[in-house]
């Protein structure tokens, strides 16, 4: 069974080994051990680790601040992809934001990542923008996607 545990400057130390072997293993140009930290310290960013078994299986980092979510990074180790832990931790973040009265979720994901994608689209996040050869490593877009949700609550 899947649980979340909330990362902070308390049990960072515990989790920041496999929160950087799943950054390493996911991305072309993976945060730092001191990306991580200042999200720690940042007193909007949110980071959340997925515990299955008492192991972090991945994670979301996102920042709450007026009335909007941006989510920053989710990552799932490869071994445990493709078992909807990823939407897992979207739809908490989607929760979240509609617990607190949050009316907007937006986020950054490259063009490539056709994955993500589809996951955010299943939770009604839309493109809304293309910011072109964005990702340094790559020169690759990256698409601007969003979710309104007090748009949504009004079309239901």
């Amino acid at each position: 069974m899947s649980s979340l545990a909330v990362i902070s400057q308390g049990n960072y130390a515990l989790h920041i080994a496999d929160i950087l072997e799943i950054e390493n293993l996911s991305f072309p140009t993976p945060w730092s051990y001191e990306s991580f930290l200042e999200e720690i310290r940042n007193p909007v960013s949110h980071l959340w680790g997925i515990m299955e078994d008492e192991s972090l299986s991945g994670y979301a980092c996102f920042w709450i601040f007026h009335s909007e979510i941006q989510i920053i990074n989710i990552a799932v180790h490869p071994s445990k992809r493709n078992r909807g832990l990823a939407q897992f931790l979207v739809d908490n973040i989607v929760k979240t934001a509609t617990f607190n009265g949050i009316g907007a979720l937006w986020l950054e994901v490259r063009e490539s990542n056709h994955i993500a994608k589809r996951i955010y689209e299943k939770f009604g996040f839309r493109e809304i923008h293309r910011r072109r050869h964005y990702y340094r490593d790559t020169r690759e877009d990256a698409i601007v996607m969003s979710l309104m949700l007090f748009e949504r609550r009004i079309a239901i």
